[in-house]
């Protein structure tokens, strides 16, 4: 691997956009330090192939009980600057980073290892998963997305306006019912179904595009109504199962009614994202086996009317602009999400940073987990109230760590990127969270709470089924988590020579950004700390 390391600023371009204000005297300064400690920089970051699994060529088969890799070079990829763009992701939050080129994972961050089989809260990169699993109800005949969802409903149960709301329009976030994040962020609720069939409509449903937390939990429980059977149970069964990840891997959390929560709170290890990755890129199969129909995927990834930056409860870096998820305000930004990856990529979007990035046009995939364990996740800009207090929102790491990647692509060669634009503040709209007949009905009270409910429960019912189910689940996947901890840890305390240049790499690549300088005395300090455990 000592020949793959060329960490020389003639070879990689660290000037970013030209921007003076980077002050790119920091990065010279240390470019010789950095060039002696790199003897082993990415001898974690990027593996050597398996003999037992490497191919022969540059495409790899799709995960089995790993994955199989490949050498950046193999794959079209310059490895030093692939280094850079892992290392700067690594140091900013990131509990995992992975990358993938025709099926071959070609790198990692340096936190992986410890982190990468510990399941984190998803939060809304559910929602992705929710729409697969719809997706694989479509592939089945089970389910329309042009159905109203009165339909799947029970007889009785919601009006007819609510029951007339489409599949369709649930998965774009266009159903026009009211948004009022009070409500939306109640975890205490005693049915999420009900609450949606409560809320009074402000649009005309499939014109106007409000993200919420709600409706993603109402897809999950037609889809369930639809496959007339449990949907984690279905999902485990038809995706998860298929995909390679044992039911032991991962847990998904309910309303206390005990419907799953569409929105959020499903924990899957990072390690996992790369088979969610290989099924999108595949276009729906994994092994050979066609789960989700390619016609789904191509809408999943279609703008929406309403919002050219949102397909099927999933992101697209396309489109004319693209409206923001924040909690505080609706704004309108320029397109591309992140201008510095190319426009036909699409992906994922959790809290805090939980990602699968796809780029067809480059037959890529990135995956992230950030922000569980490895905490705080690094903040560098605002850009508005929601991205403020929310790590993992579109700002200056991802926008540097996609032009460091686009930047490492040999073949074909990417266009430079465009400047950094922050995404567009907006105008806190107190109504969102402020609405007296809303801020009743979370306590199940006025004229806006859902019919029939109680704090306690719905129709005479004690809602509590949820909670002790997802109480239940927890140990069958904490249990197998903590026991990989330890193995994580052994792992990553022997490749703490190779760590440490990384950490320092990454460093730099943030100052940079940041024009802010690290501790003079930290080079040396590293290097006299690898050269200790080093030997």
């Amino acid at each position: 691997m000592v020949g793959l390391v060329r960490l020389s600023t003639g070879q990689t371009d660290l000037s970013g956009t030209g921007e003076a204000s980077m002050k790119l005297s920091l990065a010279r300064r240390w470019a010789a330090l950095a060039g002696v400690l790199s003897v082993a920089l990415l001898a974690t970051a990027l593996r050597a192939p398996d003999p037992a699994t490497a191919t022969a060529g540059t495409v790899c088969a799709d995960a089995g009980d790993r994955y199989e890799t490949a050498r950046p070079e193999q794959v079209g990829l310059d490895p030093a600057t692939l280094g850079h763009a892992l290392n700067l992701m690594s140091v900013n939050g990131s509990e995992t980073v992975q990358v993938y080129r025709h099926n071959c994972l070609v790198g990692t961050g340096i936190f992986d290892p410890l982190l990468g089989n510990v399941p984190g809260n998803n939060w809304s990169q559910t929602k992705t998963i929710t729409a697969l699993l719809a997706g694989r109800a479509v592939t089945l005949g089970r389910l329309s997305v042009d159905d109203p969802i009165g339909k799947y409903l029970p007889a009785g149960l919601g009006d007819a306006a609510h029951r007339g709301v489409t599949v369709r329009q649930l998965l774009t976030q266009t159903s026009g019912v009211r948004a009022n994040w009070t409500r939306e962020l109640n975890l205490a609720m005693p049915d999420r179904v009900q609450e949606f069939l409560s809320l009074p409509f402000d649009h005309e449903p499939g014109t106007f595009y409000r993200y919420s937390q709600t409706g993603p939990s109402v897809v999950a429980y037609v889809v369930q109504r639809a496959v007339g059977e449990d949907l984690q149970e279905f999902a485990q069964r038809e995706l998860f199962e298929p995909l390679g990840i044992p039911r032991d891997r991962w847990f998904w959390l309910r309303d206390r009614s005990g419907n799953t929560d569409g929105w959020s709170n499903l924990f899957l290890p990072g390690n996992e994202f790369g088979r969610i990755g290989q099924l999108l890129a595949n276009d729906g199969t994994f092994r050979g086996e066609r789960l989700i129909a390619e016609s789904y995927l191509r809408e999943l990834r279609t703008p929406s009317p309403a919002n050219p930056g949102y397909g099927y409860l999933t992101w697209l870096n396309a489109g004319p602009y693209w409206i923001t998820p924040s909690a505080f305000a609706a704004t309108r930004n320029p397109a591309p999400m992140i201008a510095s990856a190319p426009a036909d990529m699409y992906f994922s979007y959790g809290f805090f940073g939980q990602h699968v990035f796809v780029i067809p046009g480059l037959d890529m995939v990135v995956t992230r987990s950030s922000g569980t364990l490895n905490w705080p996740p690094s903040r560098l800009d605002a850009g508005d109230p929601l991205t403020a207090v929310a790590p993992g929102q579109t700002t200056r790491i991802e926008y540097e760590f996609f032009r460091l990647l686009m930047q490492s692509v040999v073949t074909p060669r990417q266009p430079a990127a465009p400047p950094y634009v922050a995404p567009k503040p907006g105008a806190v709209d107190p109504s969102l969270f402020v609405s007296v007949p809303d801020n009743l009905a979370v306590a199940q009270v006025g004229p806006n709470a859902p019919k029939g409910c109680t704090i306690f429960g719905c129709g005479g019912n004690l809602a509590a089924a949820g909670t002790i189910r997802s109480l239940m689940d927890v140990p069958r996947t904490g249990f197998p988590a903590l026991t990989a901890l330890p193995a994580g840890t052994t792992q990553l305390a022997q490749q703490v020579p190779d760590l440490l240049p990384r950490l320092l790499d990454g460093w730099q690549q943030t100052a940079r950004i940041t024009g802010e300088q690290l501790p003079a005395a930290l080079p040396a300090l590293l290097a006299s700390l690898q050269q200790s455990v080093g030997g």
